[in-house]
């Protein structure tokens, strides 16, 4: 096979001349490159690597850790996490019960914890009282940090076990023994008011398979917005308080409410 060295490191097979398309040639076409193409893809090949280097050369630091959390102060809710090998202890109450949480920091940009509650409420939906527990797995990723903004992407899977009622059972059933498992997921955001105070706002949703032993297996879905405020007393102490409300759908054995609300006050303390 004939080839054509178009330069030092490119050898290009030469086409056969047959052809079953009609195709237009200049008069002076042969099918080999000219003598200016040549020098041209060799001009690309020295001028594309040194635009490059250029760039990079110039770029501002500070670009590329634009969208690290925007502090490192002590956050449980917003979309601010904490910096990387920190160990955060917290601890709350409100509806629908206390919660103790231990946050871990793999990278300043990924926190996950791990949480317990102890609930007179359901986690889900409605507010009748209900005796139950809850384990999950809080975790955020930040994703943008500029000026005093923070986003991170939240999700948290979760387990329920309690009493029927924490898991919508209603009826002579609702003191036999229930359970779920689901997923939360949504997106935290940080609003840094002052130096020591930090507001949140966080729209979620999520979604449970429960079963009790008198409506059997049924599903759940929630959708809702959770406000917080956080005031750091100092680099390893931040005091909170939590609000949120939603609406959700379930199976129709399953809650007498369709409305659910989360209100929490307590303390984090960074190791």
């Amino acid at each position: 096979m004939d080839t054509d060295c178009v330069s030092p490191w490119l050898v290009v097979p030469r086409s056969p001349r047959v052809s079953t398309h009609e195709h237009w040639t200049s008069p002076d076409d042969s099918g080999d490159p000219s003598v200016d193409e040549v020098a041209s893809m060799r001009s690309l090949g020295v001028w594309c690597p040194l635009c490059v280097a250029l760039a990079l050369g110039f770029a501002d630091p500070s670009a590329a850790s634009a969208d690290g959390p925007t502090s490192d102060d002590v956050s449980l809710w917003s979309g601010r996490t904490v910096d990387e090998g920190d160990i955060v202890l917290a601890g709350g109450i409100g509806w629908p019960g206390v919660f103790a949480e231990a946050l871990f920091a793999p990278s300043s940009r990924f926190n996950v914890s791990l949480r317990i509650d102890v609930d007179w409420g359901s986690p889900l939906l409605g507010f009748d009282t209900a005796l139950g527990g809850e384990l999950s797995l809080p975790m955020r990723l930040h994703v943008y940090g500029k000026g005093s903004v923070d986003l991170a992407l939240a999700a948290r899977p979760f387990g329920i076990l309690g009493e029927g009622a924490a898991v919508g059972q209603v009826g002579v059933f609702s003191d036999n023994i229930g359970g779920g498992a689901g997923l939360e997921v949504g997106l935290r955001s940080g609003f840094r008011v002052s130096e020591r105070v930090t507001l949140g706002a966080s729209p979620f949703a999520s979604f449970a398979l429960v079963r009790t032993s008198g409506a059997g297996t049924g599903a759940v879905g929630v959708f809702g917005l959770v406000g917080s405020l956080e005031a750091n007393m100092s680099r390893a102490t931040m005091l909170f308080v939590m609000v949120g409300g939603g609406y959700g759908v379930a199976s129709e054995a399953l809650f007498d409410s369709r409305g659910m609300v989360r209100l929490a006050i307590g303390l984090a303390y960074r190791l």
